[in-house]
């Protein structure tokens, strides 16, 4: 299992940065593949769906990592909206909406990433927010969960009890 995780880190990273259209599909094949593989494994007991149509919205900084992330959690049950970026999540965002849980992916340089989470705490100040960091990063302040982005199963399982 430790060697899925690896490749999928590393495939993102890959993924990230590629320029040839051919080769970006077969990485986001693979990182699908091994989504796959990791939610057969994952409980279905962390498979809730939301009781009102609201639920998870993502903010990433990554196409392949916002994509990955929105069909996981798809995939669980889940009602997720994603964009990319803080000015697309202020943009779209509107306070009547009432997300449960915003995840702010680890993409991006903390400052980005702080001044999503300040923005959303001052705007939907009943809502959480996960913050996925990187190994390198340190936590975000005003997040309520602070998570070195280490593989799904620890930040489904907030998920699962943010959003119940």
């Amino acid at each position: 299992m430790r060697d899925q995780q690896e490749e999928w880190l590393e495939l993102c990273k890959q993924a990230s940065v590629e320029q040839d259209s051919e080769k970006l599909s077969v990485l986001v094949r693979r990182i699908s593949e091994l989504l796959e593989a990791k939610d057969k494994r994952l409980p279905p007991s962390y498979a809730k769906a939301t009781s009102n149509g609201k639920g998870v919205f993502q903010i990433a900084y990554d196409e392949v990592l916002l994509v990955s992330r929105a069909e996981l959690l798809k995939n669980r049950g889940y009602e997720v909206s994603s964009v990319l970026g803080n000015d697309d999540a202020k943009r779209v965002l509107d306070k009547r909406q009432g997300h449960r849980l915003f995840i702010v992916g680890h993409a991006a340089p903390t400052e980005t990433r702080e001044e999503m989470v300040r923005w959303l705490k001052t705007n939907f100040p009943d809502s959480k927010i996960l913050a996925l960091n990187p190994t390198y990063h340190t936590n975000l302040a005003e997040a309520d969960y602070n998570l070195t982005l280490n593989g799904a199963e620890e930040w489904i399982s907030i998920v699962a009890n943010a959003v119940v």
